[in-house]
C-alpha cells in the first residue's frame, strides 16, 4: 500500500504540472552528436575516431550507446504505430522499458562554424527567448556565463537590454543564473558582446565589467564540453583530383624525398 506522503506527492505533481495521475510528464533529454556519429553507415560504414555524444549538463557517452538509444526508441515507435494502424486500437503506454511507446524522438540540426566548436545563431522577432532560440541558448550556455559561476543557466538574458536597442537574438542572448541576472542590472555593472561567434573572430564572447572597474571575458564553452579540441586533419585525409599534376609541379623544386614530403604537408595545411 502507498503511504500518505506518496499520495500527497502525486497530488502536488498534478497541481504543479497540470497533468493527471499516470499521465506522462514530458521530459527532454538532449543528445548532441555529429552526423558521422549518428549515421556512420552514410560515411563509409565506420564510426569516427571521436565516436561519442554529449548530454548537456551531464557529460560524454559512447557513440554506440547514443545510437542504440535512438534506434530503440524509433523501433518502438514504428512497431507501435504499425500495430495500431492495423488493429485500430489505442495502445496503453508501455512501462519499464527503455523505449516507451509514448516517447518521441526529435531530430534537430545544430549548425556549427567550420571548426565544429561553436553553434551558429538563429534570430527571433520576439522579446522573450522562446522555442528553438531558447533551446539554442540552453545548449550553448548550459551554465551561467559569469566567470567562476557553475550554477545552471536557468534564465535567458538580453546582454544589451531591449529598452537600449538590444535584439532577441542568439548573439545578444546569454544564459545566466537567477542571481547574476539580477546583479547585472545593478548600477556599475556593464556587459558587452565582444564576439557574436558568427564573424569568424572566435566563439561567442562577453566582456563583463564590475563596479570596481575590473573586466572579465566570458567565452561560450564548446558544444561538446570543456576540454574538446578540434580534430587535426592528417595529410592522408586530403586526396587531390589529379596526382600527376601536383607531383610534377613540386617534384622539380625538391632535392630529396624529405623535401617533397614536407612540401605536400605544407600545401595540405594551407588548403
Amino acid at each position: 500500500t502507498r503511504g500518505k506522503g506518496a499520495w500527497l506527492t502525486d497530488r502536488a505533481l498534478e497541481l504543479l504540472s497540470g497533468r493527471a495521475q499516470g499521465q506522462p510528464q514530458p521530459v527532454a533529454v538532449n543528445l548532441v552528436m555529429t552526423d558521422t556519429t549518428l549515421l556512420p553507415a552514410a560515411f563509409g560504414g565506420q564510426a569516427p575516431v571521436d565516436d561519442c555524444a554529449t548530454i548537456p549538463g551531464w557529460g560524454v557517452i559512447p557513440g554506440a550507446a547514443a545510437r542504440s538509444w535512438v534506434a530503440e526508441l524509433l523501433n518502438f515507435r514504428g512497431a507501435d504505430a504499425a500495430t495500431d494502424a492495423r488493429t485500430g486500437a489505442d495502445r496503453e503506454p508501455a512501462t519499464g522499458t527503455a523505449g516507451r511507446s509514448d516517447a518521441f524522438v526529435w531530430l534537430r540540426r545544430l549548425f556549427t562554424d567550420p571548426t565544429g566548436r561553436d553553434l551558429v545563431a538563429l534570430d527571433s522577432a520576439r522579446r522573450r527567448f522562446h522555442g528553438g532560440l531558447r533551446h539554442f541558448l540552453e545548449l550553448r550556455d548550459p551554465v551561467c556565463r559569469v566567470p567562476w559561476c557553475d550554477a545552471p543557466a536557468v534564465q535567458a538574458d538580453h546582454t544589451t537590454p531591449i529598452h537600449a536597442g538590444g535584439g532577441t537574438t542568439a548573439a545578444n542572448g546569454a544564459g545566466l543564473c537567477q542571481r547574476h541576472n539580477l546583479v547585472k542590472e545593478e548600477p556599475g555593472w556593464h556587459v558587452k558582446v565582444q564576439s557574436t561567434g558568427l564573424d569568424g573572430a572566435g566563439p561567442h564572447n562577453l566582456r563583463i565589467t564590475t563596479p570596481t572597474g575590473h573586466a572579465y571575458d566570458s567565452t561560450a564553452p564548446p558544444i561538446h564540453g570543456e576540454g574538446w579540441t578540434p580534430r587535426i586533419p592528417e595529410p592522408d585525409d586530403w586526396v587531390p583530383d589529379d596526382p600527376l599534376i601536383w607531383t610534377d609541379d613540386w617534384s622539380h623544386d625538391c632535392d630529396d624525398y624529405d623535401d617533397f614530403e614536407a612540401a605536400i604537408r605544407d600545401d595540405v595545411w594551407a588548403a
